[in-house]
């Protein structure tokens, strides 16, 4: 079976992409039980220990603004327009059962892509256990506390800075700027977290790590509580799920001393509280001004029996709008609307890597900036696009079917690769990818260009923090490590 799936995933994206030239698409329902069967697959592939925790973040952020198909299966094309659909405004493409049955394929041939991905990378996963092959346990070299401290700092700086100066209780969210406002550095908030990642990576392989494990906990509740919630913002959701994965998974162990099975009630658990949060953010971030902490059970109430947390409100939110970038394509290439860009925008990506402040000391215009670039193109959303937006505008059907498959099969290959011996800078690029998967997957590709082009100058920097520190020798006896492997291992 195995070795039949790329096979039939290759088949099958193939045809995909004859269909469409000829102008046949999938009928709801095929792409609706294609994208069942990917899930089935992606499970069954964690259950044989062939892909880990990361691989399924990565299916399920790129799955769920599809959720909104599903209801098509019943939906009468032909009755009035309703006002909503998705949570969203109507527009003439949601009504569109052609351009409906386009959107569900983009979906579903992007998640044979990425099934094809994960087929590829059929050797098991092998977990580092923490441990010596004497059976010690092993330590690699960390940052020292003086050193350390300075990132933790610098990372907390920055979120300070990029954070509206209002709380919620002092403005609506979106009327309040930020310290950073004008700066052309719109990616601070990423750094902050990528700097933090590092931090919270290396306090977990510090021998006595209690006081910087107090000192990175406080930290990230001053960044999640008072820079980001207090203030409406929900971009380090993603980063404390990623540094929960950490812990509880990649890093397992190392922080549990023992083999651990994957605590999915602790993971989902988090989850769950994450959602509440996000969901509950969402809703009160407009109607905070002027109120106390003490009412906000009040208002919590008062929206619940207007229906704003009802089952139909959970099942909406950033993913929907998200949706909107596949049915404006889908639309447009039916109309006759959609360019064929032939790789352009992967271009723009490498050419607009330069911060904004280094692009602007230097005169030199980014092709993607804030008011430019794929997401000002969409005939509807919200900003941002999803994944298969971009290879749909360079390549048509066989770049939702390809660039996909290449990522996956990347990113599920490295996460083999980095369990199979964590240290703190092959452990940040798992979290560094963790954090950004909604960005990237719902925002466009620009956010994971920045994110991995982050991460390797930041393992630049850690690497020079460490390089100063005298090796450490292994809790009883054996070979010291670093972050590559041990330290006298021939070459």
């Amino acid at each position: 079976m195995n070795s039949f799936s790329p096979i039939f995933f290759v088949f099958f994206g193939l045809v995909a992409t004859a269909l469409f030239h000829f102008d046949i698409y999938f009928p709801i329902w095929m792409s609706v039980a294609t994208m069942i069967a990917v899930s089935l697959y992606f499970i069954n592939k964690y259950r044989q220990n062939t892909i880990g925790l990361l691989m399924l973040l990565l299916w399920l952020v790129y799955a769920l603004p599809f959720i909104h198909i599903i209801p098509y299966l019943w939906f009468d094309f032909t009755q009035t327009d309703p006002l909503r659909l998705w949570g969203l405004a109507v527009n003439d493409y949601m009504m569109d059962k052609v351009v409906i049955e386009l959107t569900a394929m983009l979906g579903a041939v992007g998640a044979v892509g990425v099934a094809l991905g994960i087929s590829l990378n059929a050797n098991p996963i092998q977990k580092d256990s923490g441990k010596n092959p004497d059976g010690s346990r092993r330590t690699v070299r960390t940052m020292s506390f003086p050193l350390w401290l300075i990132w933790v700092l610098v990372g907390v700086m920055l979120s300070w800075m990029v954070a509206p100066e209002d709380t919620l209780f002092t403005a609506a969210y979106t009327m309040s700027v930020s310290r950073l406002d004008g700066a052309g550095f719109s990616s601070a908030w990423m750094v902050s977290y990528v700097i933090l990642g590092f931090a919270f990576c290396d306090s977990l392989f510090e021998e006595n790590r209690s006081l910087k494990t107090r000192i990175i906990l406080v930290a990230l509740v001053v960044v999640v509580g008072f820079f980001q919630i207090l203030r409406g913002d929900r971009e380090s959701i993603p980063f404390v799920f990623a540094l929960t994965l950490v812990y509880f998974y990649w890093a397992s162990g190392i922080t549990q001393r023992r083999d651990f099975r994957v605590p999915f009630l602790k993971i989902g658990l988090v989850i769950f509280g994450l959602l509440a949060v996000s969901a509950l953010l969402g809703a009160l971030r407009h109607s905070l001004v002027g109120a106390s902490i003490l009412e906000i059970g009040g208002l919590v109430r008062e929206m619940n029996k207007e229906g704003d947390f009802g089952g139909d409100a959970l099942l909406s939110g950033t993913w929907s709008a998200t949706l909107l970038t596949p049915l404006s394509v889908a639309g447009d290439h039916i109309y006759g609307l959609l360019e064929l860009k032939l790789g352009k925008n992967y271009i723009d990506f490498i050419l607009s890597i330069p911060p904004g402040f280094i692009a602007d000391a230097f005169g030199y215009v980014r092709p993607l900036d804030l008011d430019r670039g794929p997401a000002w193109e969409m005939r509807f959303g919200i900003g941002g696009t999803h994944a298969v937006v971009v290879p749909f505008m360079n390549f048509r059907m066989l770049g939702v079917f390809l660039i996909p498959a290449i990522w996956s099969f990347a990113i599920a290959k490295y996460e083999k690769f980095a369990l199979r011996s964590v240290n703190v800078i092959s452990l940040s690029l798992l979290v560094t990818i963790a954090m950004a998967a909604p960005h990237w997957l719902w925002y466009g590709e620009k956010a994971g260009f920045n994110a991995i082009v982050l991460w390797i100058i930041f393992s630049f920097f850690y690497r020079i923090s460490i390089g100063a520190n005298r090796p450490k020798k292994m809790i009883g006896g054996g070979a010291p490590f670093n972050n590559e492997g041990p330290l006298n291992a021939q070459p």
